[in-house]
């Protein structure tokens, strides 16, 4: 049989089980993608469900310290790759999600794996989860030094971040670790295309959350959907009147000082976004 992981034409040779009311098929993986690793930089483009009515896309990059053959070909199954991270054992490449039950699903699973002792995530270890969008989360908005989110990145995010400076046990309630060397605060001189920043604009598709981390399945499903709240005030609220031409040109001198005061507005439903989820 050919082997199950997509684009792959190899022969299948290890067996794979499907995981019960988990989206899983049985089937074989050729020996390469049951036990060998594709490199960092392959992106898993493999995209899973229908395009929901808010169009927000959804992955995550998971890190761990240790799993077994076992964990990794049924991560496989579910859609995953694994690929070589020098910081860490493997990291998982998850699908692209056409909406936000499937990962919170998979949180479950991984929950699984590692109460059976399959998988470890360890303190090294982050889960990165990435939201994107169909139409307004793309080369215009992120991963070029004009685009609309770098170019008011520090209004639109230093707020949340001295917000969650001052509230770490609530930083660590939402994403399940603190600020640190792979998701480092902001300040008005950093970098806004900086990789290691916790809000990470590189991507010319995604917003990449990089703070997020695996403790346990109920705390990574509310990280995600703190994500995704986060993603929605800044299309909603920024981005889509980015370009807008009919503002009070009393109030604002130029279209750059009405996109700042957007901005703003944005920073502050970030703030309140934080508060809520580190409150619940």
């Amino acid at each position: 049989c050919m082997c199950m992981r997509k684009g792959c034409e190899n022969e299948g040779t290890v067996k794979v089980m499907g995981i019960k009311n988990r989206g899983g098929r049985s089937g074989f993986l050729c020996d390469f993608h049951a036990r060998r690793l594709d490199g960092y930089s392959v992106e898993n483009d493999y995209r899973k469900g229908n395009r929901k009515a808010n169009g927000l896309t959804y992955s995550w990059e998971l890190e761990t310290s240790n799993s077994n053959l076992e964990t990794r070909t049924n991560l496989l199954n579910l859609g995953f790759i694994a690929t070589s991270d020098c910081t860490v054992d493997v990291e998982y490449k998850s699908p692209i999600y056409e909406g936000l039950n499937a990962p919170i699903k998979h949180c479950d699973t991984i929950q699984m794996y590692i109460n059976e002792g399959n998988l470890e995530i360890n303190d090294t270890c982050g889960s990165h989860f990435h939201v994107g969008h169909v139409d307004y989360i793309n080369r215009t908005t992120c991963g070029y030094s004009d685009s609309y989110l770098v170019r008011f990145y520090h209004s639109l995010f230093i707020p949340l971040c001295e917000a969650m400076k001052a509230n770490p046990e609530g930083v660590e309630k939402i994403f399940g670790r603190n600020f640190g060397r792979w998701a480092q605060p902001i300040d008005e001189y950093t970098d806004a295309l900086r990789h290691e920043n916790f809000i990470n604009l590189q991507h010319s598709y995604t917003i990449e959350y990089r703070i997020c981390k695996f403790v346990n399945a109920e705390q990574m499903k509310n990280a995600m959907r703190c994500c995704k709240d986060f993603t929605e005030a800044v299309i909603n609220n920024f981005i889509v009147h980015f370009n807008d031409t009919d503002f009070d040109r009393t109030r604002y001198a130029d279209a750059t000082a009405y996109r700042k005061h957007k901005a703003q507005v944005t920073a502050k439903k970030l703030v309140k976004i934080f508060e809520k989820y580190a409150s619940l």
